[in-house]
């Protein structure tokens, strides 16, 4: 019978070298690697690879050269952008749950100031 699965991909994205000064390929796989996860490549529409062999053939492009020398000027900001709003959706979850936390140990002390009135109420 056939199924359908979920195909995740993970976005490739090049590492910095900072003694040049230029983006350069790395795998990301180990050697040897089983079941590597697929990634996508935005060289060009359509282009992922799987495993170490695959993505040392999709480096030795063209279109994936250009990738790498103009990447800077393309998609740099926009992955800097998406991890900082990764980052600050985080924090933000985490500023909400400590907000939380708070505004019920505040509704819980009011709670205490108004049973302890009403206690004073009740023995005059």
């Amino acid at each position: 019978m056939s199924q359908i699965q979920l195909v995740h991909y993970n976005v490739y994205i090049p590492e910095y070298n900072v003694n040049e000064g230029v983006y350069v390929d790395k795998s990301p796989y180990t050697l040897y690697e089983r079941s590597a996860i697929r990634y996508e490549c935005r060289c060009r529409a359509g282009a992922s690879f799987c495993g170490t062999g695959q993505f040392k053939q999709h480096i030795k492009s063209k279109t994936h050269q250009d990738f790498i020398t103009n990447y800077s000027k393309y998609f740099k900001e926009v992955d800097e952008a998406q991890e900082k709003i990764k980052k600050l959706t985080v924090e933000n979850e985490m500023l909400q749950r400590k907000l939380n936390r708070q505004q019920q140990k505040i509704n819980h002390l009011i709670q205490c100031l108004d049973e302890e009135n009403d206690v004073f109420q009740d023995c005059e």
